[in-house]
């Protein structure tokens, strides 16, 4: 969840537009570059959520049947995350119910809860996983929608078109990235591609540069973004780990250049 020094970036951010109705120019303000770092942070701790889920629903061997993958996945999700129910209602399918909040079902650190349903199916040399979320969150976002991930080598395509929601606002997303991992399972990714998202300030664009992630933290480690703005300003973002809690965020193609910290838990300061 954005935290309250979140809230208040988004409480001025809204009152320098209404003061000045947004017109600041070629280049973005700091109240748009704040703004921007806000967006990022919710669609970084969103994208954590799903990329949780995604890991837990491939963790198989490519070149199985597909009961033989569905067996491990069900395998590995009770092992993992032993408070989880995995029930297969038809062949090729798993629904797998981590519970209600209060449950405490935790993977690698983050709580989950919700349903998702995922089937598999073989094409070509490559495994296709279809994912329907039905409530999955952390207490922090919800996620509900599908995404597909084709699994292939050693890489995997994630196509999504999801709504994520906090206690504040609701934002729709569709992306299309390639994700390959880091090290063994659990170590994070390394993702390109990109990610389009509305939200109430209106439809911004991300072009994904080598960046690499992991699902407890709502920001990349390393690597960079481009980000097109509702107002069609472009700021580059570049990703420093400071430490285990904390990366620094760097934002350049402003009026000014920007460095912000940001926490596992989402909380965002600016340098």
């Amino acid at each position: 969840m954005l935290d309250k020094t979140l809230g208040l970036g988004l409480g001025l951010g809204i009152a320098v537009c209404a003061g000045t109705g947004c017109d600041f120019g070629d280049e973005a303000s700091g109240a748009q570059v704040r703004q921007a770092m806000d967006e990022i942070a919710l669609t970084g701790q969103a994208a954590g959520l799903e990329n949780g889920i995604v890991e837990i629903t491939t963790s198989f061997t490519i070149g199985d049947g597909v009961e033989a993958m569905l067996e491990e996945v069900r395998n590995f999700a009770q092992s993992q995350v032993a408070c989880s129910s995995v029930e297969s209602p038809q062949p090729g399918m798993l629904v797998i119910d981590f519970g209600e909040l209060g449950d405490a079902c935790q993977y690698r650190g983050k709580t989950y809860a919700g349903v998702v349903t995922v089937t598999w199916e073989l094409s070509d040399d490559a495994v296709i996983v279809e994912h329907d979320y039905d409530g999955i969150t952390d207490g922090i976002v919800t996620l509900q929608g599908q995404s597909t991930v084709t699994w292939a080598d050693a890489s995997r395509r994630v196509e999504t078109d999801v709504t994520f929601e906090n206690d504040r606002t609701s934002i729709e997303v569709e992306s299309d990235r390639t994700q390959t991992l880091l090290g063994g399972l659990g170590d994070g990714i390394k993702v390109v591609g990109t990610r389009d998202w509305t939200s109430p300030r209106g439809l911004w664009s991300l072009d994904i540069d080598d960046v690499e992630m992991r699902a407890v933290d709502p920001v990349p480690q390393a690597g960079s973004y481009t980000l097109t703005t509702p107002q069609e300003h472009q700021l580059t973002l570049g990703f420093k780990r400071l430490d285990e809690d904390t990366i620094e965020v760097s934002i350049t193609g402003g009026r000014d250049d920007f460095a912000f910290q940001v926490t596992s838990a989402g909380e965002v300061a600016e340098e």
